[in-house]
């Protein structure tokens, strides 16, 4: 009996309680309900219709190492539920640098840690967080040993961004020519990441393709466009936001046998203490540091010490150092001019910090977090802040400096009030070395707060063991 003529034949006579000389009277079903429930039976096991065309999904080819079993075990205890932040980025970290990727197993187990992270943790690991897109909007997967100019934009931003910052380096031009290409493809975010890897190499050759940029959609670009500009070798433009940051800069020399050069900055009325920062960037991120000194006829280091008491106008040049990458100068202002500089620092600067090297980072970091100036007032969450900019290991000093540090030391005193992400900080930035000496802190602490770091602590143990 086939699914089609029980459809069509059969199952309308049966509810209609006409059911006379049907083939079910050959097998004895008598009764009608028996009958209508032989009918049933037999339409389960019908075979649905063939579909006209097969999707074929493309193989899947991760060669990455599959992490340890041991491991496996403390990461889905750690990151199965809501994961914090700072562990899921360090995790991914170690991850990468060890060239392993997950078991394709715990997949769905850790699907929230490997949809936040999907484009570092690998091809299948990317395809599975995005299993439920249309074809068209899913991304591809190149690790970056297996790019090539034939291939590259079809990586992920992050991805396509560090080709081109590595082609830059050994050929502008052919990284001009394939940014260009693809350039009005892409959205904003992408075009922002490949715009900010023509920082390297600059020449008068990138100039058109800059200048072309000066109507893009995206702000951001707009404005990274134009402070690249300005960097061109040769450039005698005329450079907007440096004519009004000048026009705000009064020159003056001050002392009665030794004149020396004083900067004063002057703030526009409409800008307040809480709008000071915003305004500080804004004006004077898209100048550089060396065509500001430049313009005032100074050195960049006479330029800095003759804003010595000026506060502002010292923030001002502290973040243009940073959006430079000159760490001398930054060293050079938090040393010896804000030596409170990591209470300055907030949110934004995440965002200059995105071209940082792990090393460029940790140096930064250095500058500005001093733990041995962070006094008893000082609040625990300058840890947080430090483990968020350098998102990496902190180097053993420093992480001593931190052990050592008044707001530390601070929580080992009985009902201190914290919260247990400032402990799973700590264990994110905590290099190999100092483990042991962290695990001993912790027992001096609240246990009920310290459970992930410490599994955070084994797993990257585990991670780093030879047989991986």
């Amino acid at each position: 009996m086939i699914g089609g003529r029980l459809k069509t034949a059969i199952l309308p006579k049966l509810l209609t309680g006409a059911r006379d000389g049907l083939p079910l009277d050959a097998i004895g079903a008598t009764d009608s309900l028996q009958a209508l429930a032989l009918a049933a039976q037999a339409l389960r096991f019908d075979r649905p219709p063939q579909p006209p065309q097969f999707q074929v999904e493309d193989v899947i080819a991760d060669r990455a190492t599959i992490m340890p079993d041991a491991a496996r075990k403390l990461l889905i205890r750690l990151m199965a539920g809501k994961g914090q932040a700072s562990l899921s980025a360090a995790i991914v970290r170690k991850l990468v640098e060890r060239k392993l990727r997950l078991h394709p197993f715990d997949l769905p187990k850790l699907e929230t840690f490997v949809k936040a992270h999907a484009e570092d943790l690998g091809a299948e690991a990317l395809a599975f967080s995005e299993r439920e897109k249309p074809v068209a909007q899913k991304q591809n997967y190149f690790a970056p040993d297996r790019l090539s100019d034939e291939n590259w934009v079809l990586a992920t931003p992050v991805v396509k961004a560090g080709y081109i910052s590595g082609r830059r380096a050994i050929d502008p031009d052919a990284a001009r020519a394939l940014v260009e290409a693809v350039w009005k493809t892409e959205d904003a975010d992408s075009r922002f990441r490949l715009l900010g890897a023509f920082r390297e190499r600059l020449s008068e050759a990138d100039a058109p393709f800059l200048k072309s940029l000066e109507k893009d959609r995206a702000p951001r670009v707009r404005a990274l466009s134009q402070r690249l500009i300005v960097k061109l070798p040769g450039f005698e433009g005329s450079d907007p936001a440096l004519r009004e940051v000048l026009e705000r800069i009064k020159v003056s020399k001050s002392g009665l046998i030794f004149k020396k050069t004083v900067l004063t900055l002057e703030l526009p009325a409409t800008v307040r203490d809480h709008t000071k920062r915003a305004w500080l960037n804004q004006a004077f991120g898209p100048i550089g540091l060396e065509m500001l000194a430049g313009a005032l006829s100074l050195s960049v280091e006479a330029m800095i010490a003759a804003a010595e008491k000026q506060t502002d106008l010292l923030l001002a040049f502290f973040l243009m150092a940073t959006q430079d990458g000159r760490l001398d100068v930054v060293e050079m202002v938090t040393d010896g001019h804000l030596p409170d500089a990591w209470a300055l620092v907030d949110a934004t600067d995440d965002e200059a910090l995105a071209d940082y090297n792990q090393d460029m980072r940790r140096a930064w970091v250095a500058h500005v977090f001093r733990p041995d100036r962070w006094g008893s007032d000082t609040t625990p969450w300058v840890i947080r802040r430090m483990a968020m900019l350098l998102a990496a290991e902190a180097t053993e000093k420093m992480f001593a400096d931190v052990l050592r540090s008044k707001p530390w030391l601070a929580l080992r005193k009985p009902n201190a009030g914290y919260d247990a992400d400032i402990i799973d900080d700590m264990a994110a930035m905590c290099p190999p070395a100092m483990r042991p000496a962290l695990r001993t802190e912790f027992a001096a602490l609240d246990s009920a707060k310290t459970g992930n770091a410490i599994l955070f602590l084994d797993l990257m143990n585990s991670l780093e063991t030879d047989h991986v």
